[in-house]
C-alpha cells in the first residue's frame, strides 16, 4: 500500500443513516472531551495515542494505546482526555447492523465481538502484534473505502471482514479475557456461560474435560453445550482446545520452548499439540516463530 491515511481533527459527526460504515481517522492536540451520546450502529475504536479514559454504560476504562474498545447500539459512551501529555489519535469505525449480517456468514457471525460484551468488558487489549495488525487493517479500510480504483469495494469489505474475525479471537482467547461481571445493573452477575468461562480461564494450564465441567456445574453434557453453542458461537470442547493454543502463540512469541508450552497447556504430547496448532494457524509451532521474528 502506497498511500498514508492522513487524520483530520475531530469534529461532531451525526450517526451514520444510509451507508453501510464510515471510518474517521483524528488526531488532536487540544480536544479535552466528547459528550455522552449513543447511537444505533455498532463502534469500533482503537486508541493509538493519548491519556484517555473511555465509559461505557457509565464504566470507566483507563486506555492505553492499541486498546480496542467496543460499543454496541444504544450504548451511552463517552470520553475524556487528558490532553497535556500526548497527541488524543484514534480511529473510529461504524458499522449498520443490516451490514454485518450481510457479510456474515452461517458459520461466522461479524456481531459476535459485539454482542458478547455482557461476557467480558468492553474493553480489549490486544498483544503488540495484534496491535499493529488491528492498525494496518483501519489503515487499509480509510484508504480503500475513499478510493474509485477498480474493486477497492470489495477489498474495503474484506478488510472489513478480517478486522472483525480478528478482534473475535483475540475476545474469546487472548490471555487478558478476565470475564468481567459488574457491567449492567440490569444483568445477573452469574451466569452458566460465564461461571464455565471464568473457571476455564482459571484452569487453563490443566486438562479440563467436559465430564468435569459437567459435574462441577450440574448440568449434562447436551445442556452445557447447547447453552455454550449460542452464546460463544462454538461447541465448548473447541473453545477450550482453541484459548489454549492462542495463548501458547502468545508464549511462543515471547520466546518459551515448544515442549515447555506443550507440557504447560496439557496438551498431552508434542504430535496433537503439532496438529491441532497447524490445523489453527496454518503453519507448525516453530515455522510460526521462525516467521514471527
Amino acid at each position: 500500500m502506497n498511500k498514508k491515511a492522513q487524520p483530520t481533527s475531530y469534529y461532531h459527526k451525526p450517526p451514520l443513516r444510509r451507508r453501510d460504515f464510515e471510518i474517521h481517522y483524528n488526531k488532536d492536540l487540544t480536544l479535552k472531551h466528547i459528550v455522552e451520546n449513543s447511537h444505533k450502529n455498532y463502534e469500533f475504536y482503537f486508541l493509538i495515542s493519548g491519556d484517555v479514559t473511555y465509559y461505557v454504560d457509565s464504566i470507566p476504562y483507563h486506555l492505553q494505546s492499541g486498546d480496542v474498545v467496543l460499543i454496541a447500539p444504544e450504548q451511552v459512551h463517552e470520553a475524556f482526555i487528558n490532553a497535556e501529555s500526548q497527541a488524543y489519535e484514534r480511529y473510529v469505525l461504524w458499522l449498520n447492523s443490516d451490514f454485518l449480517e450481510k457479510l456474515s456468514s452461517s458459520r461466522t457471525d461479524l456481531l459476535l465481538p459485539f454482542q458478547k460484551t455482557y461476557i467480558s468488558s468492553a474493553r480489549i487489549s490486544p498483544a503488540p502484534d495484534q496491535k499493529l495488525s488491528i492498525h494496518s487493517l483501519l489503515e487499509r479500510i480509510l484508504i480503500s473505502s475513499t478510493s474509485q480504483e477498480y474493486g477497492s469495494d470489495l477489498m474495503t469489505n474484506s478488510y472489513i471482514i478480517e478486522l472483525l474475525v480478528h478482534i473475535a479471537k483475540i475476545k474469546l482467547f487472548q490471555r487478558d479475557y478476565y470475564f468481567e461481571r459488574a457491567i449492567r445493573h440490569d444483568q445477573k452477575n452469574s451466569s452458566l456461560v460465564s461461571d464455565v468461562l471464568a473457571y476455564i480461564n482459571e484452569h487453563i494450564y490443566e486438562e479440563i474435560s467436559i465430564e468435569q465441567l459437567t459435574s462441577l456445574f450440574f448440568f449434562s453434557r447436551s445442556h452445557l453445550n447447547k447453552v455454550f453453542n449460542e452464546e460463544i458461537g462454538m461447541p465448548l470442547h473447541q473453545f477450550i482446545i482453541k484459548k489454549k493454543l492462542f495463548l501458547a502463540r502468545q508464549d511462543l512469541l515471547a520466546n518459551e520452548s515448544v515442549n515447555h508450552i506443550c507440557s504447560k497447556y496439557n496438551f498431552g504430547n508434542y504430535t496433537s499439540f503439532f496438529r491441532a496448532f497447524k490445523q489453527e494457524f496454518g503453519q507448525s509451532p516453530r515455522e510460526f516463530r521462525k516467521n514471527s521474528l
